[in-house]
């Protein structure tokens, strides 16, 4: 990690001390392997102080595992770590170290089997999201873990890593000690990242620097911590350093406990770094070596030792340091005490994964081998049964909070008698184990959907198969029952969908008449029977987006309007909207959009109370089968004062034939 700060240092002779001790790293020219580059020495640093940001002192934390536990004199935890990724020119150790943590979290956990993912967001994430650190490049290991465990980071070909960081050729803001954001986060998010599914761990935490304390973490969870150090430049061997450095012990990745000439040098110019300690080694030995680099003796005229050091991962690449690491280039070794006395120890957990299968996107999302409608979790998916006749209702229904049902109808125009039918719902609800959904059919059968289950989860979205509807029949009006059995928590139904796969005769869809003739999939165009009509054709996207960045008039229901002009011409088929605001009580705010026709739909109106933010994308359905070209209009409400929030950015895509 590259401080800010213009380096000013003369050049040190690297390399020149051979120590004739036998003990393996300590002579430069010995055959235990390559040494490193001496240009490979000179590696990216970051500044102190944001790794230190909010950190207790050590005497504040408890100290871990039993007192009387007794550890093994070597582990290590190799097996479950990503490979060595390379900062390259960017001050952002601290992000890589964390970002290293959570690969290592998510082979722990075995799901996904080579995780890798994106330094470059969490980069963002951290500065813009959580908000820390917005006017400088370094961040800790704490307000990492708090943006992965809040909003979660993209797999890295969302948002592959940049190895330098923007200069005035950029942004020509991007110069001088005070720049804006984006110079530290290279820019904004690709739409990729944006929309690419986020994942997070457990809410990190910090651990007491000591021995005992970071061994019971990695031996009883057998997970690994990050550790913020304070930076001494040659006891890192750093190309750097005011102090002779020894070119063996960079090779090996050995990082002593800092002398008290290296401690003076290195304050003139402080620096850190972030690593992440993956195991140790009670009986490594190295010698000790003196400002000058030279070794120190005891009094039979032996060289001094420093017993016991920590194994490491750093994020400097696999060509320089650790060259020689018995674990492999890009491992080191550093000295229990320097830990102790001189970082700052982060960590987080296993996570708990719950990945649901994308039944239509060809990607096996949630590792089980099985892609799509070859997943047992599809079955009862759209795309992977038999065509239904399908109707929705998007009209918002609050759920009164005392007991009494409910109704939200759909009719359906079309003969026949039911195979089977499927309901899909799209409920907000602070607590789905109140709720009780059932399925009216037009001859009165009544089937329960949902009868108070769910404990305490927020909000039902989901698709049930409908068991006991066979035989009915579909024309005339089905309703969806809802009823809220108990105080406290309230909510209300966004919209739900009906299927139903038809025994009889029906009417077959007329491309060109504006009427949902089948009653299928929408009229005209809109229906995928009329695919091979002449006025139909393939489809085609039409988007328009926005970044307003602005801030949200608080109490007020006049709120800010994002007005966009489509110019080009087409018939609706599918139609997606995409909001992402940043605010502390989601349950203020109301999003609506008005069609060229002056018709309104309300995507959000109050739903998730005091959850932070809105990052969703809504699917209305109102102007299906209807011109697109003309004038439409977003806007965000803030219905109540207090709480306060800006409008990031909004995403409109036609599918249009």
């Amino acid at each position: 990690m590259v401080t800010r700060r213009a380096w000013t240092i003369r050049t040190v002779v690297l390399g020149t001390m051979v120590l004739a001790t036998g003990l393996a790293g300590c002579d430069p020219d010995s055959d235990e392997g390559p040494l490193a580059p001496e240009e490979e020495m000179l590696a990216p640093l970051s500044e102190r102080d944001p790794l230190w940001a909010g950190a207790p002192e050590a005497s504040q934390l408890p100290e871990e595992g039993k007192a009387d536990a007794v550890y093994p004199r070597q582990l290590d935890l190799v097996q479950w770590q990503s490979p060595v990724r390379n900062q390259a020119r960017r001050g952002v150790c601290s992000i890589f170290a964390t970002v290293a943590l959570m690969e290592h979290l998510y082979l722990r956990e075995g799901t996904i089997p080579n995780p890798d993912f994106s330094e470059q967001y969490l980069q963002w994430s951290v500065k813009t999201e959580v908000g820390a650190f917005r006017e400088e490049e370094g961040s800790s290991a704490s307000n990492n873990l708090e943006a992965i465990s809040r909003y979660g980071i993209p797999f890295e070909e969302a948002w592959p890593y940049e190895t330098s960081p923007w200069t005035a050729t950029n942004d020509p803001r991007c110069t001088g000690e005070k720049r804006p954001t984006v110079c530290w986060t290279n820019g904004e998010p690709p739409e990729s990242a944006r929309n690419a599914p986020k994942f997070k761990l457990p809410r990190g935490r910090y651990v007491n620097p000591s021995e005992r304390s970071i061994k019971a973490v990695l031996s009883e969870k057998r997970i690994g911590v990050v550790a913020g150090l304070d930076f001494f430049y040659q006891a890192w061997n750093h190309g750097a350093s005011d102090l002779p450095v020894n070119r063996g012990y960079f090779s090996e990745g050995y990082v002593l406990y800092p002398n008290e000439a290296d401690q003076e040098a290195s304050r003139k110019k402080p620096a850190g770094h972030a690593i992440l300690l993956v195991g140790w080694d009670d009986d490594l030995e190295v010698p000790i070596l003196d400002g000058q680099g030279n070794p120190v003796l005891g009094t039979d005229g032996k060289p001094k030792t420093e017993k016991g050091f920590f194994l490491f991962k750093n994020s400097w690449g696999t060509s320089g340091f650790g060259l020689r690491n018995r674990f492999g280039p890009g491992y080191g070794w550093i000295s229990y005490r320097y830990v102790r006395e001189f970082g700052n120890v982060y960590t987080s957990d296993v996570p708990r994964l719950d990945l649901v299968e994308d039944c239509a996107n060809r990607i096996d999302d949630d590792y089980d081998g099985a892609t799509d409608c070859d997943d047992p979790s599809c079955k009862d998916h759209p795309a992977c049964r038999p065509a239904g006749s399908r109707w929705e209702n998007t009209t918002v229904l609050p759920i009164p909070d005392d007991g009494k049902a409910v109704t939200s109808e759909i009719d359906v125009p079309i003969d026949g008698s039911v195979i089977k039918a499927f309901v899909t719902v799209d409920i907000r609800h602070t607590y789905i184990g109140d709720l009780v959904v059932a399925l009216v059919s037009p001859g009165g059968k009544r089937v329960v959907l949902q009868d108070r289950q769910g404990g305490g989860d927020d909000d039902l979205r989901t698709t049930w198969t409908v068991e006991g509807m066979a035989g009915e029949t579909t024309r005339g009006t089905w309703r969806l029952e809802l009823a809220d059995k108990a105080r406290a928590d309230t909510g209300s139904l966004q919209s739900w969908a009906l299927e139903i796969q038809v025994q009889g005769d029906v009417a077959p869809e007329v491309c060109d008449d504006g009427v949902d003739n089948d009653g299928r999939h929408g009229a005209d165009c809109a229906d995928p029977a009329c695919a091979s009509f002449p006025a139909c054709g393939s489809t085609r996207k039409v988007t328009r987006q926005g970044s307003p960045d602005l801030p949200i008039p608080d109490g007020q229901a006049d709120g800010l309007l994002q007005e966009f002009e489509i110019t080009e011409d087409g018939t609706l088929v599918a139609l997606a909207i995409g909001i992402e605001i940043r605010h502390p009580y989601r349950g203020d705010l109301r999003v609506r959009l008005m069609g060229p026709d002056g018709e309104i739909v309300t995507l959000l109106d109050r739903q998730g109370d005091d959850q932070d933010d809105v990052v969703e994308t809504w699917h209305p359905t109102l102007w299906d089968g209807r011109a697109i070209r003309g004038t439409w209009m977003l806007e965000v409400a803030d219905l109540n004062a207090l709480d306060q929030g800006r409008w990031k950015s909004w995403t409109w895509e036609a599918t249009v034939r």
